[in-house]
Order: structure tokens, then sequence, then C-alpha cells
């Protein structure tokens, strides 16, 4: 899609221009998703999202970091020191988040579904 096909606004581009947009909004989803899949460090979630993405979005280590502290903190993910590096684990908790996040995705892709549908 060109740029000719997004409104300016005050001479800034529109917001969903940018794809990454959307992403950054799952970001606390996807960390979930990474630690489903095994026990990892934070770099290793950065990386996985960014393989999983075709390397379209790598999250920024500053926006990993506080969201797995958060985690912690209300029983989400535990961590164990390795060498000088943090492991995080899914707990029981974090497995329940994650399944309720899978439904405000399901809500969410709903909509898109109806943006999508042309008449």
């Amino acid at each position: 899609m060109g740029d000719d096909l997004y409104p300016s606004f005050n001479g800034e581009k529109e917001p969903f221009q940018d794809s990454c947009t959307i992403y950054r909004g799952h970001l606390r989803h996807a960390l979930l998703r990474c630690l489903s899949e095994k026990d990892m460090h934070g770099l290793d979630m950065i990386n996985r999202i960014k393989e999983v993405t075709s390397g379209e979005w790598i999250p920024s280590p500053g926006s990993v970091y506080p969201i797995l502290q958060k985690f912690e903190k209300i029983g989400y993910i535990s961590k164990k020191q390795k060498g000088r590096s943090l492991i995080y684990s899914l707990t029981d908790d974090g497995k329940q988040a994650l399944g309720s996040f899978h439904g405000e995705i399901k809500q969410q892709l709903n909509f898109i579904d109806w943006i999508m549908t042309t008449r």
C-alpha cells in the first residue's frame, strides 16, 4: 500500500500505518506465549517474537523487562538465576492468564474480521 492511502493528521502519519503498532498491543500476550513454549530469558523472548513476526517487530528490552517484572509480581511467572542470566518460567496462574488473553484476542480477531469483510 502506498503512503497516499493513509490520511495525514496535522502532518503526522496515521497511527496504524506502522504495523508494529498492532504488535505492541499484544506484547504481554506474546511474552506469556513464549514462556508457554519453554523457560527462557528475556533475550530469548525478544528473539522468538522477532522470529514469529519474520523480523517485522523486535520488541525493545525497555518494553519487555518491565512487563516481566509486573508478571513476576502478580504471580504469572517465576524467575531463577542461571549464571548471569535470569530464566523465566510460566506459573499455573500465568497459564490461566494466557487462556483468558486468548478470549480477548478472539474478540479482537472478530473485530478485525468485521473490518476486512466487504459487502
